[in-house]
């Protein structure tokens, strides 16, 4: 063998030993010299400015126990008072003897009292950190972040970063609130003609379920109030709504479903209309956007006149044998009983956006874009503060197709 084939051996092994040993270090770092952030949590400190939360996961907890009270185990919520985010993780860096890695974080919880006072701050800090992912929710929880994260308990799912992925997503088979990303949220925050929504959440409380046991409807409760009992002991349901960055408002279910039809992501919704037959009470309808809600703006006398076209195709859900669904004339009844309905609630709802919160969650300001041909003449409207001039035109069609009407044989 020569000293070329030689010294080509060497270089390669050289290379593999190099490769195997920055292999082994980094496996051994990402092991047990990271601790991975499922959530995170920021409330008003008692002494600092901010209470930073994190819900850090456990190594190898996906292999946990078979019994839902093992999942809490997986998982552990430490906080920390700071003046910042950036400084709370620096001194969650010495205080685990780990670095706090944000790469797995799933969802952002942020109090009520905090997100009253302003975010900006905090939303700026994260979404300029590489680490932290732009899809990440946004829940505004109506306790404090920490105790959210402390009874967020994935029952159905065993990996807690799983849980908080999976459960904002209810919002596509019910309609009760929207799947809202830090980037979506940050985007709305800084534009000029739209404002923010959050995932409403909160500790399922019981004392909170006796104000609303009247309710004809579930979806008129909001995050707390459900009367529901069971192990898991945190709910998404509604919407906190915004100014800028700042909470103004909340939105219960029934109004989350109408700002889905008007802003065209309703994927589908249960609702619960006044039967327009004597024999009921009440009719359970199960509805979908027959297509995109069409929405257009004209300025009347510089105030804003916004038209709402909206075609819902719905599938009845409740009966008995007083209704003849071969009739037209109880079809044409029960079609417009839902129109009735859906376009009270829906004024109601746009109303209360312009007039009560001052806040255009529809991004109907989209619309009114192309009355301006520049820039400082749109600043100088101020769409944002113009919104609660706003006045609406909302046209339904309900359409109960005959393919989901049940015939009797």
């Amino acid at each position: 063998m020569n000293d070329k084939v030689r010294k080509i051996i060497a270089i390669i092994l050289f290379t593999l030993l190099l490769v195997i040993s920055s292999t082994n270090y980094y496996g051994i770092k990402g092991i047990d010299n990271l601790a991975y952030v499922v959530a995170m949590g920021l409330d008003i400190g008692d002494n600092e400015n901010l209470k930073l939360s994190l819900q850090i996961s456990l190594p190898n907890s996906s292999d946990g126990g078979s019994s839902s009270s093992s999942q809490s185990s997986s998982v552990v919520v430490d906080t920390i008072e700071c003046p910042s985010i950036n400084t709370g993780i620096t001194l969650f860096n010495g205080y685990l003897g780990k670095e706090v890695n944000l790469s797995h974080c799933k969802v952002l919880v942020i109090s009520e009292a905090l997100a009253a006072q302003g975010i900006s701050e905090h939303l700026y800090t994260l979404t300029n950190d590489i680490q932290f992912r732009n899809d990440t929710n946004i829940i505004i929880s109506k306790c404090d972040a920490k105790s959210y994260l402390e009874y967020s308990a994935p029952a159905l799912d065993k990996v807690s970063a799983r849980y908080y992925e999976i459960a904002p997503s209810s919002s596509e088979y019910t309609g009760y609130t929207e799947k809202v990303t830090l980037n979506q949220f940050f985007s709305s925050v800084t534009d000029s003609f739209s404002s923010p929504v959050a995932i409403l959440g909160s500790i399922n409380s019981k004392a909170s379920q006796d104000s609303n046991s009247n309710n004809s409807s579930s979806s008129y409760y909001i995050a707390g109030q459900t009367p529901i009992s069971g192990e898991v002991s945190v709910e998404n349901m509604g919407l906190a709504v915004f100014n800028e960055d700042k909470l103004v408002g909340e939105l219960n279910g029934f109004e989350s479903i109408c700002h889905l039809i008007v802003s065209s992501k309703l994927k589908n919704a249960h609702i619960r209309i006044p039967s327009p037959i004597e024999q009921l009470e009440y009719i359970d309808l199960y509805i979908e956007l027959k297509n995109n809600t069409k929405n257009s703006l004209k300025l009347v006398n510089s105030s804003p006149y916004i038209t709402s076209d909206i075609n819902i195709t719905a599938r009845m859900q409740s009966m008995n044998n007083d209704i003849d669904l071969n009739d037209d004339t109880t079809i044409e009844k029960v079609e417009q009983a839902a129109e009735n309905f859906l376009k009270q609630n829906i004024y109601s709802y746009l109303y209360k956006t312009s007039k009560e919160l001052n806040t255009d969650i529809d991004s109907f300001g989209l619309y009114s874009l192309k009355y301006f041909s520049t820039t400082a003449e749109w600043e100088q409207y101020n769409w944002l503060h113009r919104y609660k001039d706003a006045f609406f035109n909302v046209n339904i069609d309900v359409n109960l197709s005959s393919s989901y009407l049940l015939v009797s044989t």
